[in-house]
């Protein structure tokens, strides 16, 4: 179960970084919230102890770029704050696992747009995995996407069977 619970978070982790790639933000966003009004607008201020070395999720591979990145996208999961538990963001629930271990379902919120207009949907999800799966040459190198060989055992082209 432990082994189970490990992949588990490094399936999250690196779906958030993923979905980061997606910049999907809630269409409901706009609403007045239960509380009432809440100011707009201003200027938002993020102390950080160095500039982030990209804005891509699937280059990133340090504490401050993933900082400011988890400030700009959402995934389909992330941490209960104050935690470590994994609780539903993009997705409604956390992901069903086969058997095998190998195919993680996630039930996906409805009603949710990308920056564009887009909806966000299964195949937004998938854009994104395939996008990581098929990078070559440069892109490829530990030094330049460092997860995902060890959380997904490679590339479209070097993948273990």
């Amino acid at each position: 179960m432990q082994r189970r619970s490990r992949r588990l978070a490094m399936i999250a982790s690196t779906v958030v970084a993923v979905m980061a790639a997606s910049a999907c933000a809630s269409s409901d966003r706009d609403e007045p919230s239960a509380e009432g009004d809440q100011p707009t607008g201003g200027t938002f201020v993020f102390a950080s102890a160095g500039d982030p070395k990209v804005l891509d999720p699937a280059f990133a591979s340090d504490g401050e770029t993933f900082r400011v990145l988890r400030q700009i996208y959402e995934g389909l999961l992330t941490s209960e704050e104050g935690s470590t538990e994994l609780v539903p963001a993009l997705a409604t629930e956390l992901p069903s696992i086969s058997d095998d271990g190998l195919s993680y379902t996630f039930p996906l919120r409805e009603g949710v747009k990308f920056h564009d207009g887009t909806d966000f949907n299964a195949e937004a999800v998938c854009f994104n995995f395939d996008r990581w799966y098929n990078f070559t040459g440069i892109t490829q190198n530990p030094g330049v996407t460092p997860y995902w060989q060890d959380v997904f055992g490679g590339f479209a082209d070097t993948a273990e069977e």
